[in-house]
């Protein structure tokens, strides 16, 4: 029980960092959008002539501006630049909601009790949220692409895609939950008899 306990604690703090990473990440994008906003909304003669601004994917790049010159019209970068953010702020929300579901269910292993009652279901609904999150992905790279193709990005298609693993996982995952529920039922018999 006791490496239970200590295993529940070293992943519970890897949850946090993830959690303080997700806020920073999303502060960071903030704060790019508003220096990118800028940098935009600046006059074409006042930029620099050494500023570059590439994007890579995947194996393609994306250039919007090069040696100061702004290489696609205002209105193509906000949409792109919107929905880059979009993207980056609802992987770093749906990454900070499945590292808080994690911590839910870590709370009572970190005391030793790792069937309370309850366990069972937040197991679950992890399964539920490592099942949204194999739908969405390729849901939000078919939507990356269509904006690509909206503002004539010269970018490679990303591969659309939903996973096996993701799917197999989750699958996983709700074995496990029906594993605690027998283990609840037993604790609860157990300290019935008490």
């Amino acid at each position: 029980m006791e490496n239970l306990t200590k295993t529940a604690r070293v992943i519970d703090i890897f949850a946090k960092i993830i959690i303080i990473f997700c806020i920073v990440a999303i502060c960071m994008l903030i704060a790019a959008n508003i220096f990118t906003a800028v940098a935009v909304s600046l006059p074409i003669d006042d930029l620099p002539k050494t500023l570059s601004l590439v994007f890579n994917f995947e194996d393609s790049d994306f250039v919007v501006f090069e040696n100061g010159q702004l290489l696609i019209t205002k209105q193509q970068f906000a949409v792109y630049l919107l929905m880059l953010s979009l993207t980056v702020a609802t992987e770093s929300v749906i990454l900070m909601i499945g590292a808080k579901l994690v911590r839910r269910i870590l709370q009572p292993m970190k005391e030793g009790r790792p069937f309370e009652e309850g366990i069972s279901g937040i197991i679950k609904k992890f399964g539920h949220f490592v099942l949204a999150v194999t739908v969405i992905t390729p849901g939000i790279q078919l939507l990356l692409s269509a904006v690509f193709m909206m503002i004539d990005a010269e970018t490679e298609p990303l591969p659309i895609s939903i996973s096996g693993e993701g799917i197999f996982a989750a699958l996983v995952i709700y074995l496990i939950s029906y594993i605690f529920r027998y283990g609840e039922e037993l604790q609860k018999q157990a300290d019935e008899t008490l």
